[in-house]
């Protein structure tokens, strides 16, 4: 594509009628979930270990007839309602323009099962978009525009493992000892994430005073950081993972503890819930012992995954 390459006012390339662009939207496991106290805006500070997985959906992005505005088909959650729409929706509004366009999200990541697979979609919606027009976005503004979909969403703007602070739109590139082998528990029924923060509040033990509850947050924080620091193989991820929403979940849904039950058993060196659930990972040594334990997880469906952490990824120049 030729033309408009640069430009962030709103003028963009016009794509040819039989343009396509394609973009990977990997799913995400949360190695390590820290879950601290409400902040002033509502949502729960965290600090968690994120990374990307070989299990995705794929995104497409064509050019739509002149005024015909955006267009999204998803299996799951079609039209305006998709985070991938308001991710085009949002850039619209900043680019004060609108995109002729027709998305089209091939899903294969379960919905609402704490693999971030709607972020996910959005962050690669806008990277079709700015693609098939020949955008060439501040790094700021694709931020900035992520991060107003969802908390989750500049996660996926970059490549490899990150620590996820704030609310989860403060991000810094992590190295882990690879390869990791995966095998993903994905129990079929969907969690809310407000449902699962609301769990964590009643079940935790109260504070003796919001100064308390701060330092606490912070010693788990510099545990986990030491932690993360000392891992040069793959086992030594054992002192990492850990998930603190789910505790509530399973106090709720015994079926996810059984399930990283069975991981362990099955020979994981470590095994927790991803994100605020359900779906369940255990790491392995080797492949083969991941795809072993698929069987033992049966009849719950569950997939082998590996990690995503790219060799000389360029780091981002702002977040």
């Amino acid at each position: 594509m030729t033309g408009g390459a640069g430009e962030t006012d709103g003028a963009a390339a016009v794509p040819a009628a039989d343009a396509l662009v394609e973009v990977a939207a990997p799913a995400k496991i949360n190695l390590a979930l820290l879950v601290g106290p409400v902040r002033s805006d509502g949502f729960h500070e965290i600090f968690s270990a994120m990374l990307p997985v070989s299990l995705g959906d794929l995104v497409r992005a064509r050019p739509a007839p002149a005024g015909a505005g955006l267009a999204l088909t998803c299996e799951i959650a079609p039209g305006e309602d998709n985070l991938a729409a308001r991710a085009v929706r949002e850039l619209e509004r900043r680019l004060e323009r609108t995109f002729d366009v027709r998305l089209e999200i091939v899903k294969r990541v379960p919905a609402a099962a704490g693999l971030g697979g709607g972020s996910s979609d959005a962050a690669a919606a806008l990277t079709a978009v700015e693609r098939l027009f020949g955008l060439e976005l501040p790094v700021r503004l694709r931020y900035e525009v992520a991060g107003a979909v969802g908390s989750d969403v500049p996660f996926f703007l970059w490549p490899g493992p990150q620590l996820a602070m704030g609310r989860g739109t403060v991000l810094k590139d992590i190295v882990l000892p690879e390869p990791l082998h995966v095998a993903l528990a994905l129990p079929g029924f969907a969690l809310s994430t407000a449902d699962v923060y609301r769990w964590h509040g009643a079940d935790a033990a109260p504070a003796a005073s919001p100064q308390a509850e701060r330092r606490a947050f912070v010693a788990r924080t510099q545990t986990l950081l030491a932690a993360l620091r000392a891992a040069r193989r793959p086992r030594d991820l054992a002192a990492v993972v850990g998930n603190e929403l789910e505790p509530p979940v399973v106090a709720r849904h015994p079926q996810i503890g059984e399930l990283v039950g069975r991981l362990r058993a099955a020979g994981a060196f470590a095994a927790a819930m991803s994100g605020s659930g359900s779906s369940v990972f255990g790491l392995f040594a080797s492949a083969a012992k991941a795809q072993r334990a698929l069987a033992a997880l049966a009849p719950t469906p569950a997939v082998y995954v590996t990690d995503l952490q790219p060799t000389g990824a360029e780091a981002p120049e702002s977040r």
